[in-house]
């Protein structure tokens, strides 16, 4: 957002020069330091809200969270969905702090005005499931994702998510059905779940065919490498597997780090390859100095 509005004259350039100095804190970790200069930003508005005054107060919504004050950081939501109430992102990040805390009833209504606003955004079902049954209450969560399943949309991007949500609910036949009609209309992403269903009925060929169609297109992410790895770790195929993860860590946007660079170690570590998982833990190390396990892992290493 920088870039567009540096030029625009409605906009304060103290105003974004603060908000740029506050994501770089946090991203740092540094979530107190970031709060602070997210206020100085705003305190150069210059008087009504505009949608620079937005983007800074989801930013520091973000950083509210992660440094542990959560009820700031809704009342920064509530602000939000006060001034961009058309935007289902304020309402579905205040009531996933609202599940954490333990609010169900509030986090329910909710995520019911987000998707609401958004009905055939099937990424946001799956995101809502996924904060509900990652805190226990599996059975609301279920609710999220027969909603989707009930959302009238025959779009290639429906079948897709639909088949994804059939799978995720063991629903195979019915997962088969709609991921091979979202293949057929060249959905990429939805070879990489057909490919899982595939290895689930032990038709690896098949699975192998998909998965290579899949890394090989334009569209694959990070996060969709990472997960080719781990189906080829659970193979034995750890050659393939440590492709995969090196292939994730080259791309130029990545978004799950750490996840590559442990995967690339344990597929090291199975190739009996120690010296180069050694060089990999260390370097995941100093970005990660807080992970126990793979401190321990190194020590193991070093005695290989």
């Amino acid at each position: 957002m920088t870039a567009s509005l540096a030029g625009c004259g409605k906009y304060s350039q103290s105003e974004i020069d603060l908000r740029d100095q506050g994501i770089e804190q946090m991203d740092a970790g540094n979530y107190e330091e970031a709060i602070t200069l997210f206020d100085q930003a705003l305190a150069k508005s210059i008087g009504k809200v505009t949608d620079l005054e937005i983007d800074i107060n989801y930013y520091k919504a973000a950083a509210q969270f992660s440094a542990g004050s959560f009820d700031d950081a809704v009342k920064t939501y509530t602000y939000l969905i006060k001034y961009d109430g058309d935007n289902y992102e304020a309402y579905f990040l205040r009531g996933s702090i609202y599940a954490t805390e333990g609010e169900i009833g509030e986090a329910i209504t909710d995520y019911d005005a987000a998707v609401a606003i958004d009905e055939k955004n099937y990424l946001l079902y799956i995101q809502i499931y996924e904060n509900l049954n990652s805190l226990g209450y599996t059975d609301q969560g279920l609710v999220y994702l027969n909603n989707a399943l009930d959302v009238s949309d025959k779009s290639a991007n429906a079948k897709y998510y639909k088949g994804r949500i059939y799978y995720m609910l063991g629903q195979n036949a019915d997962a088969q059905e709609y991921l091979q009609a979202a293949v057929d209309k060249d959905i990429i992403e939805a070879k990489l779940y057909l490919a899982k269903l595939y290895q689930d009925s032990g038709d690896y060929d098949s699975a192998q065919t998909l998965l290579e169609e899949y890394a090989a297109s334009d569209e694959v992410t990070s996060s969709a490498l990472a997960a080719l790895g781990d189906i080829e770790m659970t193979n034995g195929n750890y050659e393939n597997a440590l492709g995969y993860y090196q292939a994730g860590l080259s791309l130029d946007s990545i978004d799950n780090m750490s996840e590559l660079m442990k995967g690339q170690v344990a597929a090291l570590e199975k190739l009996e390859r120690y010296s180069e998982a050694k060089d990999v833990l260390t370097q995941y190390l100093e970005s990660y100095p807080n992970d126990e396990e793979a401190s321990k892992e190194l020590i193991f290493l070093e005695t290989r």
